[in-house]
C-alpha cells in the first residue's frame, strides 16, 4: 500500500498501526511529510518505533479510540476557531449531512438511559436484553424528516417490464429531506452529534483512555491547527481498528472527524487504510465479500424485498446524494455481467443474478461446515486452520468432502490432516479424516502483471518481473480454466439452471 497523499499532509495521526514496522514502504510518506514540516502523532498503548519517529506519542488504553476521537470531536466543535473560521461551516452545510433535519421520533443515548430510539430486546436472555450483534435495532426513528412524497410521473409500469424506465426510477425517489442552513435547528445533525459528544470531555477521555489530559490536548490541538482552507491532517489505520470488535465504530467516529474539518476529498487529507497484501483493497472493491457487488451496491437477496430489479431499486436507493444514483449503478452493473443479453425487456437480466441466502461470511460458513452443510470449499490466499478459534475451524474441515488450497505455499490449512496440533497430540487419526485435499500452487505478484488498487483507491499497473516456478498458475488463469471446465461438463445438461 502506498499512501503518497500523505505527503502533502500538514498533520499525520496514526490509529490502530505501528506502522514504521508493519508497513515500512508506505511509512516513507508521512516521514517524507514530516521533513516538509507536518506534525506526526502516534496514538497507541505502546511506544514503538513508529513512536520514535513522531512528534507526539499519546498513550492510550487498547480499545478506547472511540473515547480518544469523541474527544477530538468535542473538541473541535467547541472551539473558537471551529466556530469562527468560514471554512468549516461552509464544507459541513455544502459537503455533509449537517444541515438535515432527523424525524422527531429519534432518541439519542441521553433520552433512553443508554440506548438509541427503535431497541428491539433479545427476549432469549432475560439478563442480557440487548443483542448487539443480529437486528438490535428498528432505524424507523432515524430517518430524515421530510415534506411529503414525490408524485411519480404517469406511464410507468407497476408490474413486469417497465414501459417507462425513467418514470420507473423517478417513482423510487422520496421527496427530498428538510434542512436547515443555519446549523442551528436542535434535530438537525449536526446539533444532534455535537449533543452526543458532549460527553468525551477531556476529563473523561484521561479517565478512560488513560492519555494524560494535557497529551490529549495537544494531539486535539495539532488536529485542529492543521485542519482548514490552507492545511489537511490526515489518519492512518490498519488492523488494531479493523479486527476491534467495534472496528466499524472506530473508523466511522474517525471519518465524523474528518468530515468536520473539511479534511476529506481535499490533497493531504482522508483516512488511510493500511494493508498487508498488494491488491487487498481492490480485491475488497472488486468484490470479494459475499454481501456486496461491484461499486459496494447489496448484494441482490432472497430474504429481502428482491424479487424484481424494481422491488430491490425501491429497498435500495436512497432519495437524495450519491446513492440517489443506485438504479444507473445496478443497470450499468447487470451490463457489465450479461452484455448485449441484458435489455430492457428482461429487466436487465436480474433475474438471472444470483441471491444470497443468508449470512455467508467466514465464521458463519465455518459452522455450516461443521454441521455437514456444506460438502467442498476453495480456500485461496487464507490460512483459516491457524485463525480465530484454529481448534474449531480445523475441526470444520475435517467435515468436508473436498478442500482445494491455492496458496504459495503448503500452509497449515493445506496440511491440516497431517500436521494439525491434534494430530500430533494423537486425539485425532489421519485415517479418520475422510477429505480429499487439492493443493494448487500460486504465483506471486512479482510473477505476473497487473493491476492492484492502493490505500488512497487509486489503481496502478504493475509489470512481470520473473516468471513463477514449476506449476505455479495466478488466480485468473485457475478460475478461467475451472469455468471451462465446468461448462464443458453441463453442455449436454437439461437441467433448467
Amino acid at each position: 500500500m502506498y499512501p503518497r497523499n500523505m505527503e502533502h499532509s500538514d498533520c499525520i495521526v496514526i490509529m490502530g498501526s505501528n506502522m514504521a514496522e508493519c508497513h515500512p514502504v508506505a511509512f516513507r510518506w508521512p516521514l517524507k511529510a514530516r521533513l516538509n514540516g507536518a506534525t506526526l502523532v502516534h496514538v497507541d498503548p505502546r511506544f514503538t518505533r513508529t513512536s520514535a519517529n513522531c512528534d507526539i506519542h499519546a498513550p492510550i488504553r487498547a480499545g478506547s479510540d472511540i473515547a480518544f476521537l469523541g474527544g477530538v470531536i468535542n473538541h473541535v466543535l467547541n472551539s473558537e476557531r471551529w466556530n469562527t473560521e468560514p471554512f468549516f461551516r461552509s464544507f459541513v452545510t455544502n459537503y455533509t449531512n449537517a444541515a438535515t433535519i432527523v424525524s422527531p421520533e429519534f432518541r439519542d443515548t441521553e433520552d433512553l438511559d443508554g440506548v438509541y430510539s427503535g431497541l428491539k430486546e433479545y427476549a432469549e436472555n432475560e439478563d442480557w436484553p440487548y443483542n448487539a450483534f443480529v437486528g438490535t435495532y428498528d432505524p424507523a426513528s432515524w430517518q430524515y424528516e421530510r415534506t411529503g412524497t414525490q408524485v411519480a410521473a404517469s406511464g410507468e409500469a407497476t408490474s413486469g417490464a417497465p414501459t417507462n424506465w425513467d418514470a420507473v426510477v423517478r417513482s423510487l425517489l422520496k421527496a427530498r429531506p428538510r434542512q436547515d442552513s443555519t446549523l442551528q435547528d436542535p434535530r438537525c445533525v449536526l446539533q444532534l452529534v455535537k449533543r452526543h459528544f458532549s460527553r468525551y470531555t477531556p476529563e473523561l477521555v484521561e479517565q478512560v483512555t488513560g492519555c494524560p489530559r494535557a497529551k490529549f490536548l495537544q494531539v486535539a490541538d495539532a488536529v485542529l491547527a492543521n485542519s482548514g482552507p490552507d492545511r489537511t491532517t490526515s489518519f492512518a489505520y490498519a488492523v488494531a481498528w479493523t479486527q476491534h470488535t467495534d472496528g466499524v465504530q472506530m473508523i466511522s467516529c474517525c471519518a465524523l472527524l474528518q468530515l468536520l474539518l473539511g479534511n476529506m476529498g481535499r490533497p493531504g487529507g482522508g483516512i488511510m487504510a493500511l494493508r498487508g497484501h498488494a491488491a487487498i483493497q481492490g480485491s475488497t472493491d472488486v468484490p470479494t465479500l459475499y454481501h456486496s457487488i461491484h461499486g459496494y451496491m447489496n448484494h441482490p437477496s432472497a430474504l429481502k424485498n428482491h424479487a424484481s430489479l424494481r422491488d430491490y431499486l425501491a429497498t435500495e436507493t436512497t432519495p437524495t446524494g450519491y446513492w440517489a444514483n443506485q438504479p444507473k449503478f445496478m443497470v450499468s452493473y447487470l451490463k457489465s455481467m450479461y452484455g448485449d443479453a441484458a435489455t430492457l425487456d428482461n429487466d436487465w437480466g436480474y433475474e438471472w443474478h444470483p441471491k444470497i441466502l443468508g449470512d455467508h461470511s467466514h465464521i458463519a460458513t465455518m459452522a455450516a461446515m461443521a454441521e455437514g452443510k456444506i460438502k467442498g470449499m476453495l480456500c485461496v490466499g487464507q490460512n483459516p486452520a491457524t485463525s480465530l478459534n484454529g481448534t474449531a475451524q480445523r475441526a470444520a474441515m475435517r467435515k468436508l468432502d473436498w478442500l482445494v488450497v491455492k496458496d504459495n505455499w503448503l500452509t497449515e490449512t493445506a496440511m491440516h490432516w497431517k500436521n494439525a496440533p491434534e494430530i500430533v497430540d494423537g486425539s485425532v487419526n489421519s485415517a479418520d479424516i475422510q477429505t480429499e485435499v487439492f493443493f494448487f500452487p500460486a504465483t506471486q505478484i512479482g510473477e505476473y502483471e497487473g493491476s492492484y488498487t492502493n490505500t488512497q483507491r487509486m489503481l496502478q499497473w504493475h509489470s512481470k518481473a520473473a516468471d513463477p516456478p514449476g506449476d505455479c498458475r495466478t488466480d485468473s488463469w485457475f478460475y478461467y480454466q475451472l469455468g471451462l471446465r465446468l461448462k464443458a461438463k453441463y453442455a449436454s445438461s437439461t437441467n433448467p439452471r
